[in-house]
């Protein structure tokens, strides 16, 4: 995606000049999204694997952000 002119701006200048700018207008770069460690993930899917002798399935009721459904998709 790239940054564009202002409305007004555009307006005010012929069509052609507005496209020779947004010629030289560099796209944004993404923002890295974070990544789990995968030794992190290891030990919460070992967690999740474990069975607790005595406990019932509401002890981590509160929490439940913290526990991996699923491991994540990888982008393509």
């Amino acid at each position: 995606m790239k940054p564009q002119l202002p409305m007004e701006i555009q307006r005010l200048l012929p069509e052609e000049l507005v496209r020779l700018i947004d010629s030289y207008v560099p796209h944004l770069k993404k923002t890295p999204t974070p990544k789990t460690s995968p030794s992190l993930e290891r030990e919460v899917r070992g967690l999740q694997l474990k069975y607790l002798h005595g406990c019932t399935g509401m002890y981590l009721d509160e929490l439940e952000d913290f526990i991996l459904d699923a491991p994540p998709k990888k982008a393509r």
